[in-house]
């Protein structure tokens, strides 16, 4: 298997795994909330090691729909958090995703891939992106549906310092 398989399938292991909510994949969970941010921890069994996320679903702006949802995870205990972000099926791809924090600068996200639970990217948490997070108050992320209208998603920073905290 090509080494670019392989990381998209483990890609998609991961993502699969933050974005499925249901409580029977694991034996034991944990959840704590920090404001607007989710701490969910699972165990698959008693003698399986806990894996820890930060989650938010952000809501359209517009029409106050479930839009995305951002996630951060340790996919290794060596390497820095990560950033995962979900949106859902029949976004227009070659229009990817911004992400402005508060009034920063635009950072340009490229979608990686479309699975049958929506389309995924994710980008390492560490430096300028992790302090903005940490110092500011909201994200905006815009993409684009089918037919190439904006979609326009406000994601709180409310707690996020504390979730991240909690996570480590």
């Amino acid at each position: 298997m090509p080494a670019n398989a392989r990381a998209i399938a483990a890609l998609a292991t991961i993502l699969f795994a933050l974005t499925s909510l249901a409580p029977a994949q694991a034996i034991t969970a944990r959840e704590k909330d920090y404001q607007d941010w989710r701490l969910r921890c699972e165990r698959k069994s008693d003698s399986a090691p806990e894996h820890c996320f930060i989650m938010q679903i952000a809501k359209t702006l517009k029409d106050k729909r479930d839009a995305l949802r951002i996630g951060v995870r340790y996919p290794d205990p060596d390497r820095p958090a990560m950033v995962f972000l979900t949106l859902p099926l029949g976004v227009y791809l070659p229009g990817g995703l911004t992400m402005q924090i508060d009034d920063g600068e635009t950072l340009r996200i490229p979608l990686e891939i479309c699975l049958k639970n929506g389309c995924h990217t994710r980008m390492d948490l560490e430096g300028a992106l992790l302090k903005d997070l940490q110092a500011g108050q909201q994200a905006t992320l815009i993409f684009f549906d089918a037919q190439q209208q904006q979609i326009v998603v406000p994601v709180s920073l409310a707690g996020f310092t504390a979730a991240y905290a909690a996570l480590k």
